[in-house]
């Protein structure tokens, strides 16, 4: 009777698709030897010359619910290769789109539980590479890791965790990253990581470059020791001319998500970074913007190694030449900012777009607005237009209605007076009594206040003609207070001393009365002849004060800064607007300033300090005789 019924059922199913005479041919040649086939033929195809007609209608079929039901009908005659095409057909077709099912319903389907009992039944048998394929589709259809099924193939998986490869370890890792946790999820997970790189350097394929990204994307990502991780950096070293924008790309992510830098990547980093910069138009927006991100976060945690001057600028080059538009440019914009990176080819494009359309930037977010005017003080630049440009920044919403507490209006009240904008709006709302109190109820951060105290310098010095509300005196004072004690050594003090004759004609770490941090002082008098001081017109015990030095009235003060490296722009030799707004307000007292680079200063031989130092001092005192000049004449 079995075989009468699997002779009919072929036929039925496969013949009725073939024309009339060939079916008549077919089946007086294979119905005869069908009929007598024993089940184990059927289930074990190999053991007959016999068609598979079952695994072609499984192939065949165009829809989940016809695959469901084949499986249905013949599940309890199925064999490995039928189990697994069926989860190969239901992963393909529900993948494409071509399934009129959703995960539920495949999920709850009483023909999907008898595939799902059938795999179980014959789950021992199936390869390993079988066994990932049957999690792969199972999970995809949204079985639950709490499953029976799923428990069944993980424990296989587990048997053969030593056999599996370095990508189906990493394929499993990425697939199981959702699952519930449970004590063999766990296991798994905890034993990925050591059979990987157990087996990384003999299984390694040490000429494909493209294997060997993905397998350090893995590495960087989990607690690998670094000479395992060092052995992909060098293979890919290697083979570094057949890096192209995409694997470069794809290491450059890898290398950001290391938890801890390795000096054996830089050479690989800067490649990578060379390669990506060259080849910038065949990125996205999205791309190239993670990519600056990353470079951010990464020169914030001082890994200053990762900024690379070429992308950043390359990055410019994207948004300009395609016409990203203005969000996009003040988001490259901010980024760069933050990193201290100038480019006025970007200032520009994002002034066009304001002067060309004000409404943009007058109904742009608060951080946008702070993006654009921070840039744009970063670089002490302003673009074509300036006017049209400062009347739109001016009515922004954001600014106007101020509803966000917590927003660094501080910061943008700052950056606007570098660029020589003072709102009185702004400055009432600043120095008023509800954002001061909110302002110092956060933990004691010095540089916060340091930043009050300069706007208000700012504002004394350099917008006289405001008549609104400044903070209050005692919170003043309490600033000046502490402003300078961070500073403990003096390296210019030295050199200084011996270039211009002695302690006597330097005094180091002073103080204006308005607040101002000032490392050494010097008086000059006309030709260039430094003033030796050694009295003060107050018995100040604990702080010396610009102000109170007895000074020739035909003499000229000097204020020598010291400026460390973080005081510059990454890429170029332009003062910050914090230090940038510093030097304004002491030039708007009537001083003459002197900012030395402490880098540029460190970099030069012993015996051209010296006479750096002095030249410096001596073209401020000839440009305060030449401006004399000119006033007399």
């Amino acid at each position: 009777m079995l075989r009468t019924t699997v002779g009919l059922l072929y036929s039925n199913s496969v013949l009725s698709r073939i024309l009339p005479q060939q079916a008549r041919q077919i089946r007086r040649v294979n119905l005869t030897s069908l009929q007598w086939m024993s089940s184990k033929d059927i289930m074990d195809p190999s053991a007959s010359n016999t068609q598979d007609f079952l695994l072609q209608d499984i192939k065949s079929s165009r829809d989940t619910t016809q695959v469901l039901k084949i499986v249905g009908i013949h599940h309890k005659i199925m064999n490995n290769r039928h189990v697994m095409q069926s989860l190969k057909c239901l992963f393909e077709l529900k993948k494409s789109g071509k399934c009129s099912m959703t995960n539920e319903q495949i999920v709850n389907s009483p023909d999907f539980i008898k595939l799902c009992k059938r795999l179980k039944s014959q789950a021992r048998g199936i390869t390993l590479n079988d066994t990932i394929q049957a999690l792969k589709t199972v999970s995809f259809v949204g079985v639950p890791a709490s499953s029976t099924i799923i428990q069944v193939l993980l424990q296989l998986i587990r048997q053969g965790v030593n056999d599996l490869s370095l990508h189906q370890i990493i394929f499993l890792e990425f697939m199981m990253r959702n699952f519930d946790r449970n004590p063999l999820v766990d296991a798994l997970r905890i034993a990925f990581p050591l059979v990987f790189e157990a087996q990384l350097s003999l299984k390694m394929a040490q000429d494909d470059v493209t294997s060997l990204a993905e397998l350090l994307q893995y590495a960087c990502k989990k607690p690998l020791s670094d000479s395992s991780i060092n052995i992909i950096i060098e293979c890919l070293e290697k083979l570094s001319e057949d890096i192209d924008v995409k694997i470069a790309k794809s290491v450059m992510w890898s290398l950001c998500e290391l938890r801890r830098p390795l000096p054996s990547y830089h050479a690989l980093l800067i490649h990578c970074w060379n390669v990506i910069t060259e080849n910038i138009k065949q990125c996205s927006y999205t791309e190239i913007d993670g990519l600056l991100s990353w470079m951010v976060k990464k020169v914030q945690q001082k890994q200053t190694h990762f900024y690379h001057e070429g992308f950043a600028d390359s990055c410019v080059r994207y948004v300009v030449d395609k016409d990203c538009g203005f969000e996009e440019g003040t988001w490259i914009l901010r980024k760069l900012t933050r990193l201290g990176h100038i480019n006025i080819s970007l200032i520009d494009y994002i002034g066009e777009k304001i002067v060309n359309n004000p409404q943009i930037v007058k109904d742009c977010k608060a951080g946008a607005l702070l993006s654009v005017v921070s840039g744009m003080a970063a670089a002490e630049y302003k673009p074509v237009g300036w006017n049209s440009i400062q009347e739109a920044l001016m009515t922004n919403t954001a600014l106007i209605s101020k509803e966000r507490m917590e927003f660094p209006w501080l910061r943008l009240a700052l950056d606007f007076a570098v660029l020589d904008i003072f709102c009185p709006d702004l400055l009432r709302y600043v120095f008023g009594e509800e954002f001061l109190q909110q302002f110092l109820s956060r933990d004691y951060n010095l540089l916060d206040n340091l930043q009050l105290l300069l706007l208000h310098q700012a504002v004394v010095t350099l917008y006289p003609s405001y008549s609104g509300v400044l903070p209050p005196q005692n919170i003043i004072d309490m600033v000046k207070k502490y402003n300078g004690d961070h500073v403990q050594q003096f390296p210019l003090q030295a050199a200084l001393e011996k270039g211009l004759g002695g302690g006597s004609y330097v005094w180091t770490r002073l103080l204006t009365k308005l607040g101002h941090f000032i490392d050494h002082l010097v008086v000059m008098r006309k030709g260039g002849y430094p003033v030796a001081l050694n009295q003060i017109s107050s018995n100040s015990a604990s702080k010396t004060y610009v102000e109170d030095l007895l000074v020739p009235s035909d003499s000229q003060i000097i204020l020598v800064l010291c400026m460390p490296a973080s005081y510059y722009a990454v890429n170029c030799q332009r003062l910050r607007p914090v230090p940038s707004l510093t030097v304004h307000t002491l030039e708007a007292l009537g001083y003459s300033v002197v900012p030395v680079s402490l880098q540029h200063w460190m970099n030069l031989p012993d015996y051209e300090k010296i006479p750096y130092l002095m030249q410096n001092i001596k073209m401020k005192c000839e440009s305060v005789d030449s401006n004399e000049a000119s006033i007399v004449h």
